[in-house]
């Protein structure tokens, strides 16, 4: 989740009933590891659910709760120990998202030809070729168009998640396996994405974070809930982190989850240590 800077979390006392459960979970826990699992145990804090625990150990809610055996995957308690599972790794081949993301259906765009258009200056005005322009509209005299005759503009195809982190990976000159890694420990790729902080999308971009890298780094309003301003905010956020943690890319993962000001000035918190260790992990399967 992006964000300047995030409280410490702290232990609140909890009642008998939630240290009875604890010391329970504590056993079973103790007893995977002895085992050989590679299941662990988080200790649950103040305002933590099941989503953002999830989220810090690059596993799912669904995975803990069945794990513990939470009959109401809503209902945990503060101090409760809960049994991580094991994260599967990513495919060994290039990941990505299980389906193609739902995109918005393009909406029908049409032109009427004015006194003084061409065919050339139409295509140029939508970005679009005068090859494509002809095709579609039936045109077989590309020099000859009517004025007062509609054009259906061609509509270019949606493009994917990850074409998306590659491309402002490569504009904003961050490693492209970085980017991947860090979206994907963020949201899964998922736009549709919302966590319980505010944090929107597959960068999972916070509503101060949003503004303050419309207004300062790209100069212009961003909608986090559009695909691409997501992306291009997120890696560009990203890599002004890096700038300012002097290239140090660790730094800047850390600072991207826990705020850069408080990483520098505290230090990294335990939740913010395994969130980078996560990143950099799946950094070298996108790598591969």
């Amino acid at each position: 989740m992006v964000g300047f800077d995030r409280p410490t979390p702290g232990l609140a006392g909890a009642g008998s009933r939630s240290r009875r459960q604890g010391a329970a979970a504590l056993a079973v826990v103790a007893a995977l590891a002895a085992g050989g699992f590679a299941d662990s145990g988080h200790l649950v804090a103040p305002g933590e659910n099941l989503f953002t625990i999830a989220r810090t150990y690059a596993t799912t809610p669904q995975a803990i709760a069945q794990a513990n055996h939470l009959a109401n995957p809503n209902l945990i308690f503060i101090g409760m120990m809960l049994r991580i599972p094991a994260s599967p790794a990513p495919p060994v081949v290039k990941p990505a998202p299980a389906a193609p993301l739902p995109q918005p259906a393009p909406q029908a765009v049409t032109y009427t030809v004015k006194r003084g258009d061409s065919l050339t200056t139409i295509a140029v005005h939508y970005a679009v070729t005068p090859g494509a322009l002809a095709t579609l509209n039936g045109i077989t005299r590309p020099n000859l168009i009517q004025v007062g005759k509609v054009l259906k503009i061609p509509v270019p195809a949606p493009v994917t998640v990850e074409s998306l982190l590659e491309k402002y990976a490569a504009k904003y000159k961050v490693e492209p396996a970085l980017i991947k890694a860090l979206a994907w420990q963020e949201s899964g790729w998922q736009q549709q994405v919302i966590s319980d902080m505010g944090a929107v999308g597959v960068m999972q971009i916070m509503p101060e974070t949003g503004r303050f890298t419309g207004d300062i780094i790209l100069q212009r309003v961003v909608d986090t809930a559009n695909l691409e301003h997501n992306v291009e905010a997120g890696v560009a956020f990203f890599a002004y982190l890096v700038r300012q943690a002097k290239g140090n890319v660790q730094l800047a993962v850390a600072g991207y989850y826990q705020g850069l000001r408080s990483v520098v000035r505290d230090g990294m918190q335990a939740d913010t240590k395994r969130y980078l260790a996560n990143v950099m992990a799946l950094r070298q399967r996108f790598s591969s």
